[in-house]
Parts: structure tokens; sequence; C-alpha cells
């Protein structure tokens, strides 16, 4: 569930209008990051992976033992967050 060389986890639901909105903030910034892979895991029915990854709301993403959670993941976040992975923020 952690980052494997340049992949990520996105929770969420496939009932969640928050989740529609970050998976689509989501596909626009992967658009000028070609060199990651996303796993998608439906959080209502693989809850027990999305506890042992530590995850208690959707939408989240989960990567080199980091997580990003929110109302709505906006393009502005994920961009935040996939720099950390670099360590190019914080």
């Amino acid at each position: 569930m952690e980052k494997s060389g340049n992949a990520i986890v996105f929770f969420h639901s496939a009932i969640c209008p928050r989740c529609r909105i970050s998976g689509l903030a989501l596909r626009k910034v992967l658009r000028r990051h070609p060199d990651i892979e996303v796993t998608k895991v439906e959080f209502l029915t693989h809850r027990d992976r999305a506890r042992e990854a530590g995850i208690r709301s959707i939408p989240a993403l989960v990567a080199n033992g980091r997580t990003l959670t929110g109302i709505v993941l906006t393009p502005a976040m994920i961009e935040r967050f996939l720099a950390s992975l670099d360590g190019s923020a914080d």
C-alpha cells in the first residue's frame, strides 16, 4: 500500500461524489506525471485493506508511508503531496 517506485494508492468509493471530484483532479495532475502508477481501491468493498493502510476517511492517497486526505483533493493538494514524496516539499 505504500509507494513502490512511482506508485500511489487512491482510496475512494463509487458512490462518493467527493471521490469523483478528487478522482478527476488526480487524473488532471497525472497528465503531468505519466511515470506515476495509480492503484484504485474501493473503500466500501476493501475495508480491511483500507484499515491496514490507516485510512479512516475518503478520498485518500497513500504512498511512501504518507497519506493525503480531505473533503475534496484539489490539483494543488495532489501536486504538493507528490512533491513531498520526492522530498522536494514539506
